[in-house]
């Protein structure tokens, strides 16, 4: 279970979208429960109301545009509670509601658990199944611990605009965005805000298509030398404490940010149409699964 749970985890990080990432959820966990329903539904950062974004085993046009609303259904319940609902016969709870349009009438016994990011519930993941039975602990822990990887990768597309709103109708947002915090103490501070970012990780790097595609190759090129100065400037530094096998390995860094073939393979991904981090993202990931 362990090793299922790691190889879904990896295709998870790796997918290049939030619906994408949506859709290996479902696909993955629905074979691997031998559930006849997976489901994924997200709190609508506009309206609150739970939308039906990914599913295996309803009906797959459902998707993206039903929703339940956020006192509507066992959905919602398990949203309100914050904790999963593991339900026999799903149609004889005072909550349960019927979503027009799915399919899921035939379904009997339903498992939902909530996708929570820093105390907010961001969504909900359900398995559903046509006969009656409670699902066991070992099931509902496998379906907890997805729901928590789920939870960072919803979080990150919220943070970057990906989802901020699920509705096709819905009116158009700002840019702007608002974070809310956990207080450390009483009292008002007033200071410059630090945004801190997560470690550098190629896999949460977007495709985006670049305005100007000189201008993407000319910042390349920039950031190529930036680097370059940084590990010159960390070489000198260090020269006097390290050895000189260690300190070589500073000149083979800075021959491979030389070597033209490498940098010509990333100006080709940024003229075909993507910009200098996804290109970027493109070339090493190919490297990485040339020596893997």
């Amino acid at each position: 279970m362990l090793s299922l749970l790691r190889r879904i985890t990896q295709e998870v990080t790796a997918a290049q979208s939030l619906q994408a990432a949506l859709d290996i959820i479902v696909r993955r966990v629905r074979r691997a429960m031998r559930s006849e329903v997976c489901s994924i539904y997200l709190v609508d950062p506009n309206s609150q109301d739970y939308i039906l974004m990914a599913t295996r085993g309803l009906n797959a046009d459902a998707a993206g545009k039903l929703s339940l609303k956020a006192d509507e259904g066992l959905v919602s319940l398990v949203g309100r509670r914050a904790e999963p609902v593991n339900l026999e016969d799903a149609h004889v709870h005072p909550a349960f509601h019927y979503l027009s349009g799915t399919g899921e009438e035939r379904y009997r016994s339903f498992l939902g658990v909530p996708i929570i990011h820093h105390r907010q519930v961001l969504g909900v993941l359900v398995v559903q199944h046509e006969e009656r039975r409670r699902f066991d602990e070992g099931e509902e822990a496998f379906l907890i611990t997805l729901s928590a990887q789920l939870a960072g990768v919803i979080a990150h597309a919220e943070a970057t605009g990906a989802m901020m709103s699920l509705t096709p109708n819905s009116p158009p947002v700002g840019a702007d965005f608002r974070y809310k915090g956990i207080a450390g103490s009483s009292g008002v501070a007033i200071g410059k805000a630090a945004v801190i970012f997560p470690p550098a990780d190629l896999d949460v790097i977007p495709d985006r298509v670049p305005q100007s595609v000189e201008q993407e190759v000319e910042d390349f090129y920039q950031a190529l030398e930036a680097v370059r100065g940084d590990i010159r400037k960390v070489s000198s530094r260090l020269s006097q404490h390290i050895s000189s096998d260690e300190k070589a390995l500073f000149d083979v860094y800075l021959k491979i940010l030389d070597d033209n073939s490498l940098a010509a393979e990333i100006v080709s991904k940024i003229e075909e149409g993507n910009w200098a981090p996804g290109a970027l993202r493109q070339v090493i990931k190919l490297h990485i699964s040339f020596f893997e």
